[in-house]
Formats: C-alpha cells, structure tokens, sequence
C-alpha cells in the first residue's frame, strides 16, 4: 500500500509541467514545455487581478397575479416594450398602460381633469376624439369618437 502511494505521488510531481521563456536566435520570444536549447528561463505567469463590477440580481416581472390586473400598491401592470411597440403598430390600447406610456405616445393631453387617485385625459384631433380614464396612473378604460369618416384601418379594429 506504501509503494503505491509513494508511486503516485512521483507521477503526479513529474504531470506538473514548468513553463519555459526561450529567446530565438531572430530576437523572437517563445513559451514552452520544453527546456530551451540555448538561452532561457523558466517562466512563471503572473496572475492578473482585475476589479469586477457587482450586478445585483434581476427582478422578475412575471407575478402570479395575472398581467391585467392592477397591483394593490398603486403600481400598474409590467408592459414589456415589445408590446408596446405592438399595440403603437396596430393603434390599439390595453388596460394597465401608464400615463406615461400614452404621453409617449400622443403628447400632452389637450385637456385633463384630475381629483384623488382617478384623471382624465383628453385628446381632440381633426377626425377623432380620444378620451383615457385612470385610476392610480393606470389606464382602466377609454373611449374614441370619430368625426365624420373614420379611418381606412378602423374597419379592422377588434369591438371595444
């Protein structure tokens, strides 16, 4: 038992290579595992340290609430922007969107009316009238009113 432990220890001291630094006759530099024939040294990297910055975990978005429902603490639904960019496209809205995903979207409202945690936002354009209701900055409902023809695509609007 003794001889086969001191015969691993000798094959595990001769696996343990050295690195070797050798100067070429061209004025060249090379690394190797093998002694230099002429000039060199035997090389021992450096390690590197390096400050690396601290990410704090992500925070998930995906409650087991279900995404229409407003939170309890005042805080609308997540939206990614994916979706946002989705419902721009087809000019549609979603219940949970924040006010300032509309005035993103639409500017300043040309009229609001505002008391406690409910508002009112108003948008009057030459051939619609939209008017966004919500509660806690959170849009609960809203409603458009078209003047004389509407437009090409609102044929294809799902009913509201």
């Amino acid at each position: 038992m003794l001889i086969r432990l001191l015969f691993l220890s000798a094959i595990s001291l001769q696996t343990q290579a050295e690195l070797y630094r050798c100067e070429l006759d061209n004025g060249q530099t090379q690394y190797t595992y093998q002694p230099c024939p002429e000039k060199g040294e035997v090389y021992q990297p450096q390690a590197v340290m390096t400050n690396y910055k601290t990410i704090n975990p992500p925070t998930s978005h995906n409650e087991k609430s279900s995404p229409m429902e407003i939170k309890s603490n005042n805080q609308c639904p997540f939206v990614s922007s994916t979706e946002l960019r989705t419902l721009r496209v087809k000019d549609e809205y979603k219940k949970g969107l924040t006010q300032s995903h509309i005035e993103k979207r639409l500017g300043k409202a040309d009229d609001t009316n505002n008391n406690k945690n409910k508002s009112q936002w108003v948008y009057s354009g030459k051939n619609v009238k939209r008017i966004f209701r919500f509660k806690d900055g959170c849009l609960m409902s809203w409603k458009e009113t078209w003047k004389g023809k509407e437009s090409k695509i609102s044929k294809y609007r799902d009913v509201r």
